[in-house]
């Protein structure tokens, strides 16, 4: 609108003066300095360039002959345009101190050098007004009215200040109430996690030992709600990540193909159990491809858990597609069921955090209602979208459309592995502050383990690896005295037997920058809390191969990433 403007004016401004030469001389100015304005005093530095002195001179020096430019057209008027040209240039200058109050950002410095040289035209005004033809009153009657205009001005601009100050003061603390939450909801979850450790390391134990199969089925009920436990503060924690802004996503090589056969097998002994059918329809083969494996499965988990949940007679069908677009080519996935549908207004809360469809279906079904608006927020951040379709009465359709990258030669399949036990005697030091996750984690050892200790800190780990060897070392993040970051960093940096033993971190959380923090320090794998057996399996036998391959010569290189991540069951 500011550089539109003076293209409107200077038709008038030719009908005042007569000359088209003034005319385009006057645009001519005030564009060149509008376009110098804005290069070196963009709203969003404002306020930090007033600070520099180096900026601020020059800054309020364009600012004001910006205004200078701009006013003069009032006078122009009024100069060309008797006693009617007067009084358009009055209401010119008012709407260049209008300009001044909305374009000053609740800066007093550069509304103060837009707003003087209107107030000077002001006072030209009116000292013109009784030779061009003005009775005393009028002219006495336009120098009140710009002195209302100015007093106006400032009154404005100072609730224009406030309500700034206001906004800029709310925005902080959603932002410190946002940090607060995300901070509490990752303490509550770190806190929750050592005590999971433990039952599903004891429940794991009892499974896998007990010969009565009552004993068995106790056992694994257990494990089945602390998985789902786990399952549930896994979504608070991405929930959180997402209103913090921290989710990431990852871009590694994956088989598609395999993720999208496993997960429907997965869930195909689930849908057996309500009597209802599950069937894959892929019309291509998938191959491999780069993208967030684990954040696909978890969409592909909440898309499938929901539908078969929902569906009580019928099945549910996956349709798998690609199809390519002016973006490149997109993978299509269509999670379709028979159940009873929604109503439009459960569509408009059906991806709202912490919404259920209706209150019978918390009771029903449980959950936390943050599934969904997770999975939509994950498809995002990786490109793409997830929308729906549904009709009271007629089923559910739910479609994912992500960019597909393909990878072109062969990879070897990564299928899903059992878990298996450490098939050696070792050595294992386990470091953790909290004395039931060292319970836990040595009930998963001992019986493959010929040596199991224990540490409560980084520092009296450190005392230990100083005088005894060790094959593995288990290590907490936090932890008081000194934490596993500052242990590990030490332990490589030092020359003792230890120095090049292996470290597993043990921590409640996976996001980029905390694996890059543990790689950084010496770690070479990392497994989630709650720690399931398999999962600790898992990493210890990739460490123990790297030690091989490596000889135990300079530090380990092997992939760093959180183990049992290919389990179709992931979340």
């Amino acid at each position: 609108m500011r550089l539109s403007l003076p293209v409107i004016v200077a038709p008038i401004y030719v009908s005042f003066t007569g000359s088209l030469v003034a005319a385009a001389a006057w645009v001519l100015g005030y564009f060149l300095l509008q376009a110098i304005e804005v290069g070196i005093f963009p709203r969003v530095l404002i306020e930090r360039r007033m600070d520099d002195a180096r900026w601020r001179s020059a800054a309020l020096a364009v600012v004001a002959a910006n205004g200078v430019i701009f006013g003069s057209f009032g006078v122009v008027a009024a100069v060309f345009g008797g006693p009617w040209g007067v009084a358009c240039g009055a209401l010119w200058v008012s709407g260049a101190i209008l300009n001044a109050v909305l374009t000053s950002v609740g800066c007093r410095p550069v509304f103060t050098a837009a707003l003087l040289p209107q107030i000077g035209y002001f006072v030209i005004l009116a000292l013109l007004a009784m030779p061009l033809g003005a009775s005393l009153g009028q002219a006495v009657a336009l120098a009140v009215t710009a002195g209302l205009n100015v007093t106006a001005a400032l009154l404005a601009w100072r609730l224009y200040q406030k309500i700034l100050a206001a906004e800029r003061e709310a925005k902080a603390q959603a932002q410190a109430a946002t940090t607060a939450k995300s901070a509490f909801v990752a303490m509550v979850s770190h806190e929750l996690r050592t005590p999971l450790s433990a039952i599903l390391a004891g429940a794991a134990a009892v499974e896998g030992r007990s010969r009565d199969a009552s004993d068995r089925s106790g056992a694994g009920l257990i494990l089945d709600s602390a998985r789902m436990m786990q399952s549930l503060l896994n979504d608070l924690l991405d929930m959180s990540k997402i209103e913090a802004g921290r989710l990431t996503t990852e871009d590694v090589p994956y088989d598609l193909q395999a993720l999208v056969e496993d997960t429907v097998r997965f869930w195909s002994a689930e849908a057996h159990k309500k009597g209802i059918s599950l069937r894959l329809e892929a019309g291509v083969m998938l191959g491999w491809a780069r993208g967030d494996r684990i954040r696909l499965r978890q969409i592909f988990n909440n898309l499938l858990s929901n539908a078969i949940k929902f569906t009580d007679d019928g099945g549910v069908v996956v349709r798998v597609t690609t199809r390519v677009d002016p973006r490149g080519e997109l993978l299509q996935v269509e999670v379709a069921d028979t159940g009873p549908g929604m109503t439009p207004d459960q569509l408009e809360r059906l991806f709202v955090a912490f919404e259920q469809l209706d209150a019978s279906t918390a009771r029903t079904h449980g959950g936390t209602g943050l599934g969904l608006c997770i999975s939509r927020q994950l498809a995002e951040l990786m490109g793409g979208d997830l929308a729906v379709v549904s009709n009271a009465g007629a089923g559910t359709t739910f479609s994912l459309k992500l960019p597909l990258a393909r990878l072109d030669g062969s990879f070897e399949p990564e299928g899903y592995e059992q878990p298996v036990a450490p098939s050696m005697d070792l050595r294992v030091l386990i470091v953790d502050d909290h004395e039931i996750n060292r319970r836990a984690f040595g009930l998963m050892l001992r019986p493959y383990c010929s040596q199991v200790v224990a540490a409560q800190d980084g520092q009296a780990a450190l005392e230990i690896l100083s005088i005894s060897e060790f094959d593995v070392v288990l290590m907490d993040m936090n932890m008081p005295v000194m934490g596993g970051v500052e242990a590990v960093r030490r332990l490589r940096g030092s020359n003792g037997m230890n120095r090049h033993t292996p470290v597993i971190a043990l921590t409640a959380s996976s996001s980029a920058d905390h694996v890059d923090q543990c790689r950084a320090a010496g770690m070479q794998a990392l497994v989630n809390k709650p720690v399931e057996a398999h999962k600790l399996f898992a990493a210890i036998e990739a460490v123990l191969e790297s030690v091989n391959a490596e000889q135990g010569i300079g530090h380990l290189a092997i992939p760093f990433a959180p183990a049992g991540a290919r389990s179709p069951a992931g979340r």
